[in-house]
């Protein structure tokens, strides 16, 4: 599963923008610089993994979070979920954008895929609350 995270991660930042679109961004006239460092401050909390801002790309860590689906006839609350955001900040005319992508996976004790780490849809609320905090930053600093 890590390397379909792996392959799928660097042919979206192969394919540049055009496999970002339709995710939420932050569009800014600040400069590229000042929209990076927004968007680092806005992910506090969650550990970078990468921070590569010659191609504009930061990258999380690993964070569990609440699963959504329930185990079994029964229903147990056993599943894991855990989330990695994806932060694109490129220059945009004069200003910038930072757009938000991510990545999930689900794990369960149970059924064919048990104990393994899958891909699963990412939640778009999520990535637009991270995308609206990266611009609610960039507004507060006059951009």
């Amino acid at each position: 599963m890590i390397w379909k995270q792996a392959s799928l991660l660097a042919g979206l930042m192969l394919a540049g923008c055009a496999s970002l679109e339709g995710k939420p961004t932050a569009t800014s006239p600040c400069a590229f610089e000042q929209v990076w460092d927004t968007s680092i401050a806005a992910l506090e909390g969650v550990r970078l993994q990468k921070a590569d801002k010659d191609a504009g790309v930061l990258e999380t860590n690993w964070v569990e979070v609440e699963g959504s689906a329930h185990a079994g006839v029964m229903q147990r609350d056993v599943n894991k979920e855990r989330v990695r955001y994806v932060v694109e900040v490129k220059r945009k005319g004069r200003g910038a954008a930072a757009t938000v992508l991510q990545l999930r996976e689900a794990w369960s004790p149970m059924g064919v895929l048990m104990r393994q780490w899958r891909a699963v849809p990412g939640n778009p609320k999520e990535e637009a609350a991270v995308a609206a905090e990266i611009a609610r930053r960039l507004k507060e600093k006059g951009c």
